[in-house]
């Protein structure tokens, strides 16, 4: 499997081939990101990804590794960004095609709530320095991940929008009280 180049995190916006896509979902911040962050989580929204292998499950800084399965494709990647509720990246650093001498995505996150009605914007970016088969590619590429992204961030908001009401409903059910007897 070909070793790739270390993207680091500017590449997400200076890299030669670019793809990037927004999708807003009715969910809050806080779960989007919460559901970013936890490894375990990503084959339930992220159509194709049958398999994740992390260390640790929860990524809290850059650096922290995952080598995951999408389709027949395994990819090896590390995080190249983590900024809690704004930025998520990471470099892919071993993958099976020879499309690209470096390679990064990541979703970056926007509060777009407007009063009580939670909405946060999440933008998918990928960020390529592809080989000379890579630019021949490029189109299908783009296609390919768009479509895939656009899907995988749509029902990441899905989930996030349940967690967050599930949660909510949990901390607003009343406690019952037992009434207290007296005795007269």
């Amino acid at each position: 499997m070909p070793t790739l180049q270390m993207a680091t995190p500017d590449f997400l916006d200076n890299a030669p081939f670019r793809i990037e896509l927004s999708v807003t979902v009715m969910a809050p911040i806080e779960a989007c990101w919460d559901l970013l962050a936890d490894q375990a989580s990503w084959p339930q929204w992220f159509d194709g990804m049958t398999s994740v292998a992390a260390t640790p499950w929860i990524w809290t800084t850059s650096g922290e590794e995952r080598v995951v399965t999408v389709g027949p494709l395994t990819i090896e990647e590390r995080c190249i960004s983590f900024d809690a509720q704004r930025e998520y990246a990471f470099a892919i650093i071993k993958w099976p095609l020879p499309t690209a001498k470096r390679a990064a995505e990541g979703v970056r996150l926007d509060d777009m709530t407007n009063g009580a009605s939670p909405r946060t914007r999440l933008t998918y970016i990928g960020a390529f320095e592809s080989t000379a088969i890579g630019k021949r590619l490029e189109r299908v590429l783009t296609k390919q991940l768009s479509a895939t992204w656009k899907t995988a961030l749509t029902e990441l908001g899905v989930q996030a929008a349940a967690r967050a009401a599930a949660k909510t409903a949990a901390s607003s059910t009343p406690v019952s009280a037992t009434p207290v007897r007296g005795s007269n």
